[in-house]
Parts: C-alpha cells; structure tokens; sequence
C-alpha cells in the first residue's frame, strides 16, 4: 500500500497545477476624488452607482476590483480582490457610505501609491490593466500656485512615464468643467485610455459602462425597437438596462410572460436606482420585450458559440489615422467559411460620435465580403471626440453585434512660445508612444502678408519631439502650421494639418505668439486629406488579424522554500501511515478521479491547441 500512499502526494501536487486554471485576465482599479466639491458635482452619489455596475458587469472570478478614495491624503475603499460574490456584497455596504469632505486632491499622492501597490487576486501573466479616475478638481495641494505646479509636472512626466511602462490604461472622468482637462487628458492619451467630459452626473454610468466594454468586449444582440431575438445558440444573456430612479423594467419572455426580477436558478439580477442588470441561463428562443428603460443607452451581452469577432480597433485613433475593419463569423472559436451560411450574411458598419446623452451617426454602411470575412476601410475621422464602431451582423434567423469604443485625437501637440529676445520657438510633440518620430516628419508652412508661402522642415529634438526655433525681425507678421506626415508604429501613414498659429513684432519689441482663432479661418484649421503628389499612399496590413491570438503561458506557482514543501509532505505521510480501511478506499478512489481529471485536462489542452492552431490557418492579416 505504500505506493498508494506516495501517489496519493503526487496527485495532490499535480492537481495543485490545475486548480487554478481559472485566472483573472483584468484588473481595475478605480480612483474617485473625495472632496467636499463632489457633494455638488455628484449630489445623488451616482459614482457609487458606477462602482456597483462595474462589480456587476464584470464576470465572476475574471477579473479584479479596487477601490480607492484621494483628497488631502489617499486611503483604500475596498481592498483589491477577485470579483465574487462576497467581494460584490462588500461593495455594496462601502459605497454608500464613503465621506467625501476633503478640502485639498492630492492627485500626485494616490497615483504613487497605486504604482507602488502590488497587484492581488488570481492574475493571469499578461493581464489587462484598467485604471478609471472620476474627479472633478484640479491639483491643489497647496495655497501657493508654485507648489501646484510642481505637483502636476512630476505627474505628467514621471508618473505618466511609469504608467506607460507598465502598461496601464488610466481612463479619466471629468465630472465639472472646473477640472484640468489637458492634465486628464494627457493621462489618458499617453497610457492609451479614453478622457470623457461628464455633462450631468447620469452620465457616470454610460461611461464606467463604456469602459468596461472596452476593456472586456463581448457579443451583444441588436435591440429592434424595444425587442431582441433570441436563437438556439445563445447560452446566456445580460440585459443592461437604464432607467429613472424608482422605475422598474419590465421584461416580457417570448411565451408572453413577464420576467421575474427575482435571482434564481435561471436568473441573477441585481439592481440599482438608475440601472439594473439581469442575467438569463438558458434564455428561450423567440422574441423578447423590454419596457419602462433607456433603450439607447442600454445593451444585451450574450454567451454563445456563434460569435462574431472583429479586427481590434486601438483605444487611441489619430486624426486622419486609417481603421481598416474585418469581420468574421466563428462557430466554436472557427471561422465559418460554408457559403450556404455567409451568402445570407449582411455586415453591417456604423459609426457613431459620442457626446454626454448625444450619440451623432457619422456613418452607416454595409461591408464587403472577401473569401469569408467581411471588410471596410474607413478612410480616417477629422473630428476628435470619442466614438463607438457599431458592427451588425444579420444572418435572418439570428444577429450579433459589436461594439467598439475609441478616441480620436490628434497625433502631435503643436505649440508656439516666446523663449525670449527676438526668437519665436514651435514644437510639435507626439501624444503617445503609438506614433513612430523615426519615420514620421513633421513640416512648418509659414504665411506671409504678401501672400506667399515656404515650407521648412522641422528638426526632430533627441527622438522626443520636434522644435523650430526662428528669428524675428521688427515689423514681421507671419501665420504659421505645421503638417505631419505621420506612421504608427504597425505602418499606418497619415497626414494631418495643426491649427495656425500666428506670431508678429512690433519695432524693437518682442515677438508675440497667438494661437488663430478657428473662426477667422476655419479652412487652415481643418485636417487635410492624404494627397497623392506629396507622398505616394503605403498600404501596410496591420499587425493584429481579425482575433487576437493568445501566446499560451504557463501559470507559475509562487515558489515556497524546500523546508516548506518537506514539512507538507511528511503531514501528508505521517497522516498515511494511520489510516483505516474506510480511508484507503476513499483515497483510492481520490486517486482514480485525479487521474481522470488529469486525463481529461491533458485532453482538453491538446483540443485548445488545436483549435487555436486552426483558427491561425483560417484568418487572414488585413
């Protein structure tokens, strides 16, 4: 028997390995301002609302969640854990009741912290980082402006700088026009996260719901008026419904039933004054309706093994910035390539502006099929802002959509100084680290009164930026842009035309610098198209295909000391040598499933293996 004994130990040991296959590939970490201006800004607390929903929307075990609180010093809300029930529940009885009556925001202080906090939970390797900030001040930790200043260039430059290092996306949320915008924005920006300007405090909630599916994005049915269908294939719904405080949805089954809002076996919800979030195992197919809720700001996540799946769209798109968009339609993780199923397909493409509760249609039009993916290239956006790309997918007796949020901005900040004397200096610095300096340029265009124009080249500064320092001499009255000719770093060229600026001088005074008002010539300040005769078009797929393949990792096991692991095992012997016969059946029989178990792990990895490396054969690179 004592071969059982020693078996008995390796199997524990081997199915140490597998239990924790289950790993949290997300972290979020949410930051809120707790000064006493956000009583004002925020007077219904719907930022407790907020941290709910992503609790709420986040799947269980696959993610996790931290809260913290910054004004005069930074302290922990709720410790960060994996999303559960029991961490969802402790949620619920913090939020409500955090105190928000400081009178300065440190916001230096709890970003340090925070970097230097280790992560927690189960994490996969290679896990998403989410940061989301809600304020509504600017940095004032001091009464003197010097000291403010100082603050704020440590957080732009190394912090931000240790942001982008690790990794981190920091959404950040304005709840006041009051708030430092080009400080918020610049956070975002560079980590590659989206800034969102809130109009009225409802507006919280579409944004935290924004981000998380951004963050995670999964299928979604198309509402059709205020019904969705549902088809065989669909394992699980989550209707994210929002509604006025004290109005309850109303949810009618395809058997004409009304949906108990009741968590059950079947169903999970959890509600909320101003949302409420239920979930359906098993969902019957037919037609379902939903009344009394915001039909436009709500959605329908699904679980299923028909899904679609798009190209990755980057968090941060430049002006002018090419999107070129594939969509697949895939049963079980494969690409479906059977004609009789694609030639009743229709994919269709919109894309839509965000502002607060406005959602403008820029576009909306069908895609083009090619083999057995559908494609579209959208030629570049002029306007910044932020955007959701709405991909629809109509097979007759089922639909499956996407959404895609992202920013559009900029690629450079262009601005003009007096540095002193008689010189006039202009820069153009990149917004993040997706612009590749090396093979882009950047040209200044200079307006004189006479009405002729030259065009110099601008010197690129240390690989960080650009900067053209001139001369001026008295009576000089110049208008001047600059005009990018821009790469990423996956090989998308664009072009984009800066604002104008204007400098003069006066005699022997000094040189002023302006920037043109947009109204006196809306023209100049307009991006201008890729045009053939300055640079011949490159077209470079990008490097991300249709689905991102995942590079398989091992799960490392914290290492503990050999002391430790002799000590475990002799408990384990020792208890062996004394037990009884009931006991040598039970482990027998422990034996007999860990084997199995193993087995049928063995084969299920060599069955991902497989169908990963299909899928590699099936998509094609754009």
């Amino acid at each position: 028997m004592k071969w059982l004994k020693i078996n008995t130990v390796l199997l524990v040991a081997v199915l140490s390995l597998w239990m924790p296959l289950s790993k949290a590939d997300t972290q979020f970490r949410v930051i809120v301002d707790a000064s006493g201006s956000m009583l004002i800004s925020d007077p219904d607390k719907l930022t407790s609302e907020a941290l709910r929903l992503i609790s709420n929307l986040a799947p269980e075990e696959k993610a996790t969640l931290g809260i913290w609180l910054f004004g005069e010093e930074p302290r922990v809300l709720l410790p960060e854990a994996i999303v559960n029930k029991a961490n969802k529940t402790k949620l619920a009885s913090y939020v409500d009741s955090y105190v928000t009556q400081d009178v300065k925001t440190d916001l230096e202080a709890i970003i340090k912290l925070l970097l230097e906090t280790p992560d927690s939970g189960n994490l996969k390797p290679g896990f998403n980082r989410h940061w989301i900030l809600v304020t509504d001040g600017m940095v004032d930790i001091s009464l003197e402006e010097a000291v403010n200043k100082a603050s704020r260039d440590r957080i732009l430059n190394q912090l931000t700088s240790k942001l982008e290092e690790r990794g981190i996306h920091l959404h950040t949320i304005s709840m006041t026009g009051y708030t430092d915008k080009a400080l918020l924005e610049s956070l975002s920006l560079r980590t590659d996260a989206t800034h969102t300007e809130v109009a009225i405090p409802e507006d919280l909630l579409d944004t935290f719901d924004r981000i998380f599916s951004q963050a995670s994005p999964s299928d979604e049915l198309p509402f059709d008026g205020n019904r969705f269908t549902v088809d065989d294939a669909i394992q699980e719904l989550t209707l994210v419904v929002f509604h006025e405080n004290g109005i309850q949805p109303h949810i009618v089954k395809p058997d004409g039933k009304l949906l108990s809002l009741v968590s059950n076996a079947e169903v999970s919800v959890s509600s909320s004054d101003h949302y409420t979030l239920i979930t359906v195992r098993g969902p019957a197919s037919g037609t379902w309706q939903v009344n009394n809720v915001d039909l436009d700001r709500s959605s329908i996540r699904v679980i299923t093994d028909l899904s679609a799946q798009a190209t990755p769209v980057a968090p941060v798109i430049f002006q002018n910035e090419p999107i070129y968009s594939t969509v697949g339609l895939f049963q079980k993780n494969e690409l479906i390539k059977d004609d009789k199923v694609l030639n009743l397909l229709d994919v269709k493409q919109t894309l839509v502006r965000l502002s607060g509760e406005q959602k403008e249609t820029i576009f909306s039009q069908d895609t083009v099929r090619t083999n057995e993916q559908f494609k579209q290239r959208l030629d570049g956006i002029n306007e910044p802002g932020n955007y959701e790309l709405v991909s629809l997918l109509d097979g007759k007796t089922f639909s499956r959509q996407l959404s895609q949020f992202f920013t559009v901005h900029p690629a450079i900040e262009f601005e003009g100084t007096s540095p002193g004397g008689n010189l006039v200096a202009f820069s153009a610095k990149p917004v993040n680290l997706k612009l590749n300096m090396l093979r882009s340029n950047v040209k200044l265009e200079f307006t004189y009164n006479n009405g002729t124009t030259e065009t110099e080249e601008m010197p690129l500064v240390g690989q960080g930026y650009w900067e053209k320092i001139i001369p001026v001499s008295p009576g000089d009255n110049v208008n001047v842009r600059a005009k990018l000719i821009g790469m990423t770093q996956t090989g998308q060229r664009f072009d984009y035309w800066t604002p104008m600026w204007h400098f003069d001088r006066q005699g022997n005074g000094a040189p002023i610098v302006t920037l043109v008002n947009g109204d006196m010539n809306s023209s100049l300040n307009m991006s201008e198209p890729s045009s053939n005769n300055d640079v011949a078009p490159v077209f470079v797929p990008p490097s991300v295909s249709i689905v991102d393949d995942v590079a398989e990792t091992s799960d490392p096991l914290p290492k503990e000391s050999s002391a430790t692991e002799e000590s475990v095992a002799d408990q384990v012997l020792d208890k062996a040598n004394n037990l009884s016969t009931s006991e040598w059946v039970l482990y027998a029989a422990l034996n007999l499933g860990g084997i199995v178990v193993i087995a049928g792990g063995i084969f299920l990895y060599r069955r991902i293996k497989k169908n990963q490396s299909l899928r590699r054969d099936d998509l094609d690179d754009v």
